[in-house]
This record gives structure tokens, sequence and C-alpha cells, in this order.
């Protein structure tokens, strides 16, 4: 009994030591295989972390790129005056275009986005793998044409620029290229602030490719370029076409322009040209219609060069408006060639001179300055250099330096012959006379808007002082009397308001010659009120052809409109009595 009883302790405790064993075996098995699992594991998801992740990503994301839109150019108030349409960029790709099928394809284009049938059945002739069907496609057109499913036609997200205002201020906004780049005008000069940014959109998508979360998106405000807002007042603005445009229908000249400014900052009001173009269309888009020629183009000012002149005699002490000289009624030789008059003046004084426009008076004023003091005057005033606007095709006009003067020149430069000028600096020019002497920087650009609307205001730029304010003043006075009964520019009074500008008629130089083709550039420059100026205005006509080529004729009744208009849309209170008024009113 007693050795069964061992025999079964002994059996239990080998079973359990092989019970123990076996366990013991089982866990370090697994361990071991535990240990490599969590060892894989390890190395899947931490070594291999980036690794792994980056060729995950590969198969449930997608990378495009984004690009902004290009920034608007508006007006000083904000109005658009140029922007972007979004549209579609029609492509047919004919490796998945059937044969059989072209002929009726081109016949559904060609209804409903009325491109040229020839053209496109060379296109689709050709042996390229994609062509262009058409760019720039309203989208409601695309949606037409999108809906008959044509076999190899895709359509692509695009925009095109449009200038919502048609031909308005047309040849300084300028207009881009291909590729959205601005080749002229504003378009070109703030080409850098107006162009957008370029960005990336990353998303995961689901097995179909649709969207399902959007990752590191760049907004699309902060790709867009910068808005331009320009010191134009498009109210202004549409005055002055209108009127300029009247004109032109009445005279028929070559060209014409209008330059309103501010003579206070040397801001651009208004800037007109004829003829000009459509920026929307690209079919009549001739350097002659688009290029700005009040930037690019010179001409003889003729008589608006006196008040600058005489203006210079004055700040020199040389004369006072009293001073007499002799007109010698009319007609008066000097190097044996002879200078007239429109009307046999006698003695006249200085004033009275700008008053009747004398030829003769102005040049004896010009002999008694001196080579060297009318050069001066001149020079100072910006002649024969470029005002510095920014254009890229501004031209600096023509003034020869004393030594290369002729024997006339002195006679002859004060009346705005053998001086050429553009009609910017012309402008520039009076706006110091309205301006007590101090003549702006003329600019075009008021401020800069970011896409995070942050507004960048442009530096004021600076000032030149080239008449003393009291020989401004005294100028003034007499530039005041063209506008009044005897002066020469009857026509271009304002009721209510005092108009101080000097009338310009002066033989066009043609082929070297100022003789023998009868052709005139007719111009009237000044501004309003004379006691406190809002504006100063120039108005030229290039060749009238209506036999009318006086600028007291042609020029000055259209500054009287576009002044007129203008001060009321200013709301500039009258500085005249009813009297002077009325009398204006009837003048005109």
């Amino acid at each position: 009994m007693a050795a069964e009883q061992v025999e079964a302790v002994r059996a239990a405790t080998m079973y359990r030591e092989a019970y123990a064993f076996r366990i013991t075996i089982v866990g370090i098995l697994l361990a071991v295989v535990f240990g490599m699992f969590s060892s894989w594991f390890f190395h899947l998801q931490i070594t291999r972390h980036e690794e792994l992740l980056a060729k995950a990503q590969q198969m449930y994301t997608t990378s495009k790129k984004r690009v902004g839109n290009r920034g608007a150019i508006r007006d000083r108030r904000g109005h658009v005056l140029v922007g972007n349409k979004f549209c579609k960029d029609v492509r047919a790709d004919l490796n998945r275009m059937p044969d059989e099928q072209r002929p009726y394809i081109i016949s559904c284009i060609v209804g409903e986005l009325a491109v040229d049938r020839a053209l496109l059945e060379r296109r689709f002739n050709s042996q390229a793998v994609e062509v262009v069907v058409k760019n720039g496609v309203d989208n409601a057109d695309a949606a037409r044409l999108q809906a008959l499913k044509l076999p190899g036609i895709r359509f692509l997200d695009s925009q095109r620029r449009v200038y919502p205002k048609d031909e308005m201020l047309a040849n300084v906004l300028g207009f881009v290229n291909i590729d959205y780049q601005g080749v002229y005008g504003i378009e070109s000069l703030c080409n850098e602030s107006l162009s957008p940014s370029h960005g990336e959109i990353t998303y995961e998508h689901d097995r179909r490719g649709r969207p399902l979360h959007r990752g590191t998106l760049p907004q699309q405000q902060a790709l867009d370029g910068k808005s331009v807002c320009l010191t134009i007042e498009e109210p202004i603005q549409y005055i002055v076409e209108k009127e300029l445009h009247a004109m032109a229908r009445e005279f028929v000249p070559e060209r014409a322009c209008a330059i309103m400014a501010n003579p206070r900052t040397g801001a651009i009001m208004a800037m007109a040209q004829w003829p000009t173009y459509n920026p929307n269309d690209r079919t009549e888009m001739a350097p002659g219609r688009w290029r700005n020629h009040m930037v690019s183009e010179v001409y003889d000012p003729g008589s608006t060069m006196k008040c600058i002149a005489v203006a210079g005699a004055i700040d020199y002490g040389v004369v006072e408006l009293e001073t007499e000289f002799d007109c010698e009624h009319g007609l008066w030789y000097y190097y044996r060639t002879p200078l007239r008059d429109s009307h046999g003046y006698g003695i006249l004084n200085v004033s009275d001179i700008i008053r009747k426009s004398s030829n003769i008076g102005t040049a004896k004023i010009g002999l008694a300055m001196g080579k060297n003091r009318l050069f001066q005057t001149l020079r100072r005033f910006g002649f024969g250099r470029p005002t510095g606007i920014g254009f890229d095709d501004e031209s600096a006009g023509l003034l020869s330096r004393p030594a290369k003067w002729d024997g006339l020149s002195i006679t002859r430069f004060p009346l705005g012959q053998g001086v050429s000028v553009t009609p910017l600096q012309m402008t520039q020019a009076y706006c110091a006379l309205a301006n007590d002497g101090e003549m702006p920087q003329l600019h075009l650009i008021d401020r800069i808007i970011g896409s995070d609307a942050k507004v960048e205001n442009e530096p004021q730029p600076p000032y030149r002082l080239v008449l003393r304010g009291d020989t401004a003043s005294k100028i003034v006075s007499a530039m005041v009397r063209v506008t009044q009964p005897g002066g020469t520019a009857r026509r271009a009074a304002v009721p209510g308001h005092s108009v101080a500008g000097k009338t310009g008629t002066s033989q066009k130089l043609v082929n070297g010659s100022y003789r023998g083709h009868g052709k005139f550039i007719a111009s009237f420059i000044g501004f309003a009120p004379a006691s406190n100026p809002a504006f100063v205005l120039l108005v030229m006509a290039d060749s009238p052809s209506t036999g009318t080529y006086y600028g007291g004729l042609v020029a000055a009744p259209t500054f009287s409109r576009i002044a007129e208009q203008t001060l009321r849309y200013l709301a500039v209170p009258p500085d005249l009595d009813d009297q002077v008024a009325v009398s204006a009113t009837e003048r005109r």
C-alpha cells in the first residue's frame, strides 16, 4: 500500500514536471513569436513609417497646382475698369475621335461656338494629338456643347481679361497677351502687382477620385493678384470722352486728345484720345489706335507756350504785366524773316499780348529774356525730358540747347514753334501755373490693394518750384482775360466760373516743313475756377479737316463743355457774379 502511494506521488510529480516543461516551451515559443511580430511591427510602423506612408498617400491623395486670378484695375472710387471672366478652353483629342464622326462633330462645334469650319477642318486633319477648338468660350456656350457628349472633346477651366467699359480709357489701360502678361499701358506698368501667385492643393480621394478631405490648401484669395486703383474718376472720364468724340465728329481731325489733372496733387483725373479701340475686340488693334499718343507722340504747342515764356520773363524781372512792346501793326522782320500777327496791333502791354496772343509781342519778350534765361525757363517747366509718369514709351520731347539754336530760335521758341512737347508735358507745365508756381509730378496710380485687403498707398510725388507765387498769380490774371471779351478764347468761358487759359493754333511740321500742307494743330489749355483751380484741362485736335482750325473755335468750346459738367459733378461753387455768368453764357 505504501509502495503504491509512493508510486502515485512519483507519477504525479513527473506529470507536473512534464506539464511545466511544456508550458515553458510554449511560453518561450510565444515569446519568440511575439518578439518577432513586435520587431516586425516596429520595423513597419517606426523604421519604415515615412516610406510606407508616402506610398500609401500616392494611392489616395492627389495634388493639383492652383493659380490665382489677375488683379483688377479700378478707378479712384473703386469702380472696376478691368477684370476677369471665367470661361472654358475647348480642346479636341484626335486619338479619341472616330474618323467617321468628325464631320458631325465639326458641324456641332461650328453651330454652337461659331468657329470657322475651314480652320477647324485643317486642325482636325492635322497629325497633332490634341488641337485647340476655341479658347475663352462662355460657360453657357460650353455647357450646350458639353451636353452633346461629343467623343474626344474636353473642356478646361480658364479665364479671360475683360474690359467692361469697352473703349473707355483703353489707351491708358493697355492689354495683356495670350500668357496673361501685361503688354501695354497700366497692364504692363503694374504687371508685377497685378500678376497672381502659384500654389498647390493636396486632397484625399476615394476609389473614384472624389475628394474626401481638404489638406494643405492655400486660400484662393491669397493667390490673387493685387488690385490697382487709378487716380482716374470714371464719371469725369465719361464726360471727357463724350465731348472729345463730339469734337472729333464735328471737325474730323486726324487725332484728338484731352487730359485733365489735379494741379494740387498731380493726379490724372481723365485721359482720352481719339481714335481709340476696344480691347475686348482684337480685330482692330492697329498700333495707331492702341498706342497712347498723349505720352509717346510730340507736337509743336503753338501759342499755349506763350504763357510759359512770359511767366519766365516776369519771374526773371525782365518784364511786368504793364511793360509795353511795339507789335509793329502785324508785320515784323527779324533775321530777314517775316513774323505776322493775325491782327495789326500797335503798342500792347504784356497782359494784352497774352490776351490778344500777339506773336510779335511774345517774340520781343523772348529777345529781352535772352537765350539762357528762355532755355532755363522751358527746362524748369519740364520740357525736353519725360514727365516720369512711368510708361516705357514716354517721349522726352525736343528742346535743343542754346548752343544749337539758330538766329530765329529765340523768337520762335516762345511761340511754341521749333519746340516739340507731349500733351502730358504741357498739362504738367500748366499745373505749375495753376498751383502758385509749384509743379507736381503727374501720376496715375492712387493706391494698390492686396488680396488681404491691405491698402498700399503710393508715396506722395514730389513738387518742383518753377515760379515764385506772385509771378504765377500775375500770369494767371493775364490768362483770365483770354476767356473774357476781347480775348482769343471767349468760347472757353464757363457760366459762373472764372477760367484762365490759352489757345494754340500751330502750323504742323510735315516732312520737315511748316508750310505748303495746310495742316494745323488746334488746342486750348486752361483751368477753372481761376481763383482756386479744381483741374487743369488740355484739349487738342490734330489737323481738323472741315476748314476751321483755330484753337479758339475748335478746342475752346469743348473745353467749356467738359469744364462745366466736371465742375457741376465736383460741386464746385461759382466764383463769378450773376452778370458775368450771364455774359459768359451769351458768348457761348
